[in-house]
């Protein structure tokens, strides 16, 4: 590590998030490390080596951190796949860039973007349409919370940290006085203390969702960006991407522009919205500073957001990159395949769930790419293809047991 005589990437997080941003490098000969609280099927990708790294939440990880890049001769750059990296990477910013590169915003801004009490309120200060949306902190919690909003609600955190481990969903649909009964219920009992967002949920399915990853210099510019919609997501109410359709929408690139140009935003980010066939309108959801499950997409598209940060941290020049005619379609395939057949069947959203011909068809079109596989490094995707069917395997034996 003493030796290199160009900078290095470091890749916090592994998964599909994480190779999706080794393979932005390969053709670089840019040397990545990527370091992982636990192991994961990134480690057998030829284009990356990995390091355990202490968990991201205990105060030991951003020493273990600062050592590790002190340790490289010319500071790397760095890039966090999840918040639970990104918070800790942001907050001690200032430190550590006396060791390396972190091509994101400062604390101030991204405090702000991630509590979404006022992520809501830039987006209306700029004439960006957002949701009815009411931010209560957990002990505020009570049957009032409803009033003077439309079913369905939808609850999610603020901060997406502990909410999931503890609701066992990203976010939590509401539709009935009932329903809330029963999360009120929970919350008390589970003793959970984060900021909260009630939102009145905007119909339509996942098919509406629809995500710019984008890359901002620090004139928050928007210099590179890609723009698609989901196909499919798990959980079916309020899941993460498991199929999508990169598509491009003129509407968006102008509101995302426009949002991150007044709020001063540097660096990469995914930013959601929500089209409302009742208004026409296509409404801001929540922004992740910082690359997205879907990133390779974005690649796939002609677009290189990685290596545009690295460039433009380390002062090379860089060039605007988008592709407004492209139409690909992104797939976890073996796990998008598994979750239509037999997933969402075992949660009983029997709507969403499909037979082999039906989840086949739904993603014929135009050219596909998967989210792992790689004919120059099978070896992630077969490692990952294995332990998918073992567990799919475990699950439906443990069900049959148990019926």
């Amino acid at each position: 590590m003493r030796n290199e005589k160009i900078n290095t990437v470091i890749v916090l997080g592994g998964g599909i998030n994480g190779l999706g941003i080794v393979r932005s490098f390969q053709k670089k000969n840019i040397p990545v490390f990527v370091l992982t609280a636990e192991k994961d099927f990134i480690r057998f990708s030829r284009f990356c080596k990995t390091d355990i790294c202490p968990d991201p939440k205990t105060e030991d990880f951003v020493g273990f951190l600062y050592q590790y890049c002190k340790k490289i001769s010319n500071k790397p750059v760095v890039f966090a796949t999840a918040d639970v990296f990104l918070i800790p990477l942001i907050r001690n910013k200032k430190k550590l860039e006396e060791v390396a590169y972190i091509p994101t915003c400062d604390q101030d801004l991204f405090d702000k973007l991630i509590e979404k009490t006022c992520l809501y309120r830039f987006a209306e200060e700029v004439g960006v349409a957002c949701p009815k949306t009411k931010n209560l902190l957990a002990e505020e919690i009570d049957m009032t919370i409803a009033d003077g909003m439309l079913y369905p609600l939808i609850v999610k955190p603020s901060v997406n940290i502990t909410f999931q481990k503890t609701f066992g969903q990203k976010a939590l649909l509401i539709s009935t006085k009932d329903e809330l009964s029963d999360f009120v219920r929970k919350v008390r009992s589970k003793s959970y203390k984060g900021p909260l967002i009630i939102q009145e949920y905007i119909p339509g399915d996942m098919t509406t969702l629809y995500t710019i990853t984008s890359y901002a210099d620090k004139n928050s510019q928007i210099r590179g960006y890609s723009i698609g919609h989901k196909i499919r997501q798990y959980p079916a109410k309020t899941g993460t991407i498991t199929a999508g359709l990169v598509e491009h929408v003129e509407y968006i690139v102008e509101m995302s522009k426009r949002f991150i140009g007044a709020i001063g935003f540097y660096g990469i980010s995914n930013i959601e919205y929500k089209y409302d066939k009742r208004d026409g309108l296509y409404k801001l959801m929540e922004i992740n500073p910082r690359t997205g499950l879907w990133n390779l997409s974005v690649l796939e598209s002609g677009i290189n957001l990685p290596l545009m940060a690295y460039n433009d941290i380390l002062g090379k020049a860089i060039y605007d990159e988008s592709n407004p005619k492209v139409r690909l379609i992104w797939a976890y395939t073996v796990f998008d395949m598994l979750i239509s057949i037999h997933g969402y069947k075992s949660n009983g959203d029997l709507e969403e769930s499909l037979s082999f011909r039906q989840w086949r068809n739904s993603i014929k079109g135009c050219r596909k790419v998967d989210a792992i596989y790689r004919w120059n490094d099978p070896l992630p995707f077969i490692v990952n293809t294995i332990e998918l069917i073992a567990y799919s395997i475990k699950k439906m034996v443990v069900k049959k047991t148990m019926n």
